[in-house]
């Protein structure tokens, strides 16, 4: 007996694949998906923004020396990241992004222009 799964995520695209015995469910935004959200409800770094510590479009990075990797975020609106052409509410969502596993974006991304590690900007505003 087989099973059906049925899924509907509006915004996204929605695929199977099978690789041996493993199905895999891939669930992909639909281009211009996730706008709407990216315009209307603040990210992490909105409270930076706010008090100037961040700019809209300014580039933040994190290097990884060992695996000979550099990621470049982009701050978007309201505080959100942009990824490899995707947003991320938190800096932590967009370093797992980057990392394929946990990874603690505050403390991984820095500002491009100095050097200075997001998490250290956060205050009580």
């Amino acid at each position: 007996m087989g099973v059906v799964i049925r899924i509907n995520i509006p915004g996204t695209t929605v695929t199977t694949r099978t690789v041996g015995d493993d199905t895999y469910i891939d669930v992909t935004l639909k281009e211009g998906a996730g706008s709407t959200a990216t315009q209307t409800t603040p990210g992490g770094l909105a409270p930076m923004i706010k008090a100037g510590d961040l700019k809209v479009g300014e580039v933040l990075y994190w290097s990884r020396p060992r695996l000979g990797v550099r990621h470049e975020a982009t701050v978007l609106p309201n505080g959100w990241l942009s990824f490899e052409g995707r947003p991320y509410r938190t800096p932590s969502g967009a370093a797992v992004a980057a990392a394929g596993s946990q990874a603690d974006g505050w403390t991984a991304w820095r500002r491009e222009r100095d050097d200075v590690i997001i998490g250290s900007l956060r205050k009580a505003h």
